[in-house]
């Protein structure tokens, strides 16, 4: 019989909501996940996925897990509300419950195919797939900065350039997202801004819908 396996198994995820393939710098890109994999490297109880799917994807993906859910996981994304572009702060989960009417909104639009971190924080949440440790990992990113940067890649923009255009610097931001998740998936949450909860979440109002090749949409800068 072929020996048992002495590899852990994988207790943390680090999931990247809103992942999109098609833009190597953008702050949810290909240049993420390569940091995120340096970073972990050499820690086999950790998990990266590629979460690009809406939220009730997600939960079935957690569901189909059954006993093998994590006792850990940190969820990457964009932070509904820009009010410092580039800044990243972490949060921990506190769960709560919204009004029907709220959750059925966000329900609605999870099944028409947007993907948002908050949405997918509540449906998860209503759904019962987070573990008690359960965190937030969001980079505030103006609404424009996807097609900023395809528009920068297309006329061959410097780096100074982009910077400048984007008003903030999107290497720097990716940097700090990985060093924070990883930080989290360690177990290192001395650097948390607060707990956040589903009183705490920004009302569904006006949104972009979900492309299959854009980022992940987000609620209107307040």
């Amino acid at each position: 019989m072929p020996a048992a396996s002495t590899e852990p198994a994988a207790t943390t995820i680090i999931g990247v909501v809103g992942f999109t393939p098609v833009l190597d710098p953008y702050p949810l890109g290909p240049r993420l996940m390569a940091e995120l994999e340096v970073r972990c490297a050499g820690m086999p109880e950790v998990s990266l996925r590629n979460m690009t799917w809406s939220p009730i994807h997600i939960v079935q993906q957690f569901e189909d897990m059954g006993a093998d859910l994590p006792d850990r996981i940190v969820l990457v994304g964009a932070a509904s509300v820009c009010a410092c572009p580039g800044r990243v702060r972490a949060w921990r989960w506190s769960g709560g419950c919204l009004p029907d009417a709220a959750m059925q909104e966000r329900i609605y639009e999870a099944v028409t195919g947007v993907v948002d971190l908050e949405n997918t924080l509540m449906i998860g949440e209503k759904f019962g797939i987070w573990p008690t440790k359960c965190y937030t990992v969001e980079a505030e990113l103006p609404a424009e900065t996807f097609g900023t940067m395809v528009m920068a890649e297309t006329r061959k923009l410097s780096s100074v350039s982009l910077v400048r255009g984007l008003g903030f610097d999107p290497a720097l931001t990716i940097a700090r997202l990985a060093a924070t998740a990883t930080c989290l998936a360690r177990g290192d949450d001395r650097d948390l801004a607060g707990l956040k909860q589903a009183a705490d979440l920004v009302p569904v109002t006006s949104f972009h819908h979900a492309t299959t090749t854009g980022p992940a949409p987000r609620r209107q800068s307040q």
